[in-house]
């Protein structure tokens, strides 16, 4: 990437946060039972835009690309919709995603044809089958992406962490544009610094888009390195994933409805612990070392897993370790929590 376009990308970021604080501009108010775990009431959701502005730039004028831009960018608009309240029911935007993503996996025809279970591979050949399974984890995926981005830096360090690993270790492999992956590295990180900044929040807009386009990402290079264990794209994405169904059984247990938002996640919990032992006021800082621990831990799962990238086996075994740590640490969590 060019320096101009850095340059160009960084102006147009504090510029739209210039607009947004002096016209109020995709203002987040938090709910109340939320307050305590944002940096500031008034957040502005644009990290969503300043992403999609990189992708517009790559996939038009460097990859020529429209099919995939477009249907990021249909995501985007739920998202964006979300951000400025004008679709505040749960349940149309989940329609209106299942739909989007069910039309484009048949036009750009996104396929999970190996599980190395040949069981499951032989039922996956049907291709209404495949279309009905690769739509159930990209819903879980673009949604379990947005439950985790509650506090600063989560969300943009987990998927920053992905992509680094694959430009690093996967760059002579098919389907990797390792100068595509250095642009993403770079524009994702100088969101990251303002969102760690408390400059701007990723939104419901910038949380769909960016784990949308991490899971058609990696779905493709599963697809065309059909050597590597797909189970190591699933211990990349495990825990936004986990993060969404587990909220959701905990929540149907107690008779709550799983769309309806709490203070409850394992990163809310994580703040809170962290908040009380740095007996800080400075909320940002919480935010920080809160998102850099959870991360921390996926960071050494994820370069573990590095060592058995043939091996389905042990990388499934480092998904149910991820699955038993994160419910050991949530429940001992949540008993030291104090309710009011």
């Amino acid at each position: 990437m060019h320096n101009h376009f850095i340059i160009l990308f960084v102006t147009l970021s504090l510029c739209l946060i210039y607009l947004c604080r002096k016209n109020n501009l995709f203002v987040d108010y938090k709910l109340e039972k939320h307050k305590r775990y944002s940096t500031n009431l008034k957040s502005y959701s644009i990290g969503g835009i300043l992403l999609l502005f990189f992708l517009y730039y790559y996939f038009i004028l460097v990859l020529n690309n429209y099919y995939l831009l477009i249907f990021l960018s249909s995501i985007f608009l739920i998202g964006i919709f979300s951000d400025l309240k004008k679709l505040n029911s749960v349940s149309l935007r989940f329609f209106l995603q299942l739909v989007i993503i069910i039309f484009f996996i048949a036009i750009l025809n996104l396929e999970i044809n190996s599980t190395k279970i040949d069981l499951i591979d032989n039922i996956l050949q049907n291709k209404i089958v495949n279309v009905v399974f690769v739509t159930f984890c990209l819903m879980v995926l673009v949604n379990g992406g947005n439950f985790i981005d509650g506090l600063n830096g989560l969300l943009l360090q987990y998927f920053l962490i992905v992509f680094i690993i694959i430009n690093f270790n996967f760059g002579n492999y098919h389907f990797v544009d390792q100068q595509f992956l250095n642009n993403l590295i770079i524009i994702l990180s100088i969101i990251l610094i303002f969102n760690l900044c408390g400059f701007l929040y990723m939104g419901d807009s910038g949380a769909y888009l960016l784990s949308l386009f991490t899971g058609v990402y990696l779905i493709e290079f599963s697809f065309n390195n059909i050597v590597i264990s797909p189970y190591l794209i699933v211990v990349f994405l495990w825990y936004p994933c986990f993060e969404l169904l587990f909220s959701m059984i905990r929540r149907s247990k107690k008779d709550i409805k799983t769309y309806k938002p709490d203070a409850y996640h394992l990163h809310q919990l994580v703040y809170d612990f962290v908040k009380t032992k740095l007996k800080s006021k400075n909320s940002l800082i919480s935010h920080i070392y809160s998102s850099f621990i959870i991360n921390l831990y996926n960071f050494i799962t994820f370069i573990v897993a590095l060592n058995f990238v043939y091996n389905s086996e042990v990388l499934i075994g480092i998904v149910a370790l991820n699955i038993l740590v994160y419910v050991s640490f949530y429940y001992l969590l949540k008993n030291k929590k104090k309710y009011k």
